[in-house]
């Protein structure tokens, strides 16, 4: 059987998307299903769709001088959520989850290439591509940061993810970039399956709970100061406290102003 014929992604002729199937992508979805929730890896292969969607509808995608790669950005996608994974042992304890996914990403190529895959050897001699792929996973969540990427592929996979929280609403104060029946169809094929508000307090309140440290300087953090630890309200005022004390910004001013004193001793 042919790649096509094997593959878990289906192409959606309904509205106008051929899927690029390749080998390593099935390898990486079997991957994620194998260490993430339903909810997990069905939102990380929407994210891949909607980048498909997008890099059609979008002027300086559709129009770009250098052909973009979708395969890295499909795989980008698929892999970009490692960091929520069910196998705890795969995570770290003290990186954010961006940089885990990204890691665990790197990872997989690398496995992926060792054990000969099919199609392996494009892989094996192109840091650029494997690079590219733990830029826009560990930056998936910045957009200040993706958006402004060198490389196309991270900031379509960016609007890829941020596509599964609005719809066809995206983009934010605009929508219509991504259709009602379009939104209908990928959903059709890869259903939330509890990823929804309450699922998404419930994973980034577990960071909060479970590694606050790595969540300080982002996002996350606002999910704790919002729901506390557990997505209800509980510790919410322990994690403001720890949070208030971590703030990067006393550290940073703490520093100056010895530097300041230390200058005047020798002035």
């Amino acid at each position: 059987m042919s790649t096509s014929q094997q593959t878990p992604f289906p192409d959606l002729p309904n509205i106008g998307i051929k899927f690029p199937h390749s080998p390593i992508t099935i390898a990486a979805f079997a991957y994620s299903k194998e260490h993430t929730s339903e909810a997990t890896y069905n939102h990380c292969v929407r994210a891949a769709y909607w980048a498909l969607i997008l890099a059609k509808k979008l002027p300086n995608f559709a129009n770009s001088p250098a052909p973009l790669n979708l395969e890295t950005v499909v795989l980008a996608n698929i892999l970009h959520d490692m960091g929520w994974a069910t196998t705890k042992e795969l995570v770290s304890k003290d990186k954010r989850f961006e940089v885990d996914g990204a890691n665990l990403a790197n990872a997989f190529v690398k496995k992926y290439v060792k054990d000969g895959g099919e199609g392996a050897e494009i892989w094996k001699n192109d840091e650029h591509r494997a690079q590219i792929i733990w830029d826009a996973i560990a930056l998936h969540t910045t957009d200040s940061l993706a958006l402004n990427h060198p490389a196309p592929e991270v900031a379509l996979a960016h609007m890829g993810i941020m596509v599964d929280f609005a719809g066809p609403q995206f983009p934010p104060g605009n929508g219509a970039t991504i259709s009602e029946a379009e939104y209908r169809e990928v959903v059709k094929h890869f259903p939330f399956a509890g990823f929804g508000t309450e699922g998404l307090k419930q994973i980034m309140c577990g960071l909060c709970r479970e590694k606050p440290q790595t969540t300080y300087d982002n996002f996350v953090a606002r999910f704790g100061l919002a729901f506390g630890l557990d997505g209800k309200g509980g510790g919410k005022e322990e994690f403001k406290a720890t949070m208030e004390e971590k703030n990067p910004l006393w550290g940073l001013l703490e520093g100056l102003g010895y530097l300041e004193k230390l200058l005047e001793k020798e002035a």
